[in-house]
Order: C-alpha cells, then sequence, then structure tokens
C-alpha cells in the first residue's frame, strides 16, 4: 500500500471526501441501531475517519456545508455509541444485582 502525495493538485477519483466520510457514518450509526455492528468496531470505525477527515481537511476544496454535515453525522454516531455504551453498562449493573438478590448456598466441608 502506498501513500499519496499531498503535494499532487489534480484529484484523484479514489480520493475520500466530506460527502464519503458522511454517508459512511451515516451508515455506522444506522447499523449501531439495528444492533447489526459491535459498538467497540464501530467506535475504531469512527476514529480512523476522524483521521481521515482530518487528513483531508487542509487539501480539500469541499464546502462549509460539506463539513458541518459532517460535524453532524460524527456527533449522531458519538451520541448513539455513549448510549449503546450507557444501556451495556445499566445491563450489567442489572446482573450484578441479579447475581446479589440470589440466597447464599453454604458451601460443603
Amino acid at each position: 500500500m502506498s501513500k499519496k502525495s499531498s503535494s499532487t493538485p489534480t484529484r484523484d477519483r479514489n480520493e475520500t471526501t466530506p460527502a464519503t466520510l458522511t454517508a459512511l457514518t451515516t451508515q455506522i450509526n444506522g447499523f449501531l441501531h439495528e444492533g447489526t455492528l459491535d459498538s467497540r468496531f464501530a467506535a475504531k470505525l469512527v476514529k480512523r475517519m476522524k483521521k481521515e477527515a482530518d487528513a483531508i481537511s487542509e487539501a480539500d476544496d469541499a464546502t462549509k456545508s460539506d463539513w458541518k454535515k459532517l460535524k453532524k453525522a460524527f456527533d449522531t454516531v458519538d451520541a448513539a455509541l455513549r448510549e449503546h455504551d450507557a444501556s451495556l453498562l445499566v445491563t450489567a449493573n442489572a446482573a450484578l444485582r441479579a447475581s446479589d438478590d440470589l440466597p447464599d448456598i453454604p458451601t460443603p466441608r
């Protein structure tokens, strides 16, 4: 895998754009809500996509509107990830409380 030169003035058709990142982020958010994508994996994908957004922000000629949409998509998926993590925490806490409610069984000597 080779790295692209940032000094190339021509635009590659395969270059990532804010609109593409927005679409991917929206899909990831949908998968999270459907429960078809692991939240840890989604968080890693989003983290990588944010790095990509930072990398293209200097050389990209996208409009402010494109960047606003991307920021909104990142904020939405971040909120979904926090909500999912909070739900997992509540479930784990409920499981611990349920195990605390079990009667003590004497251990054989």
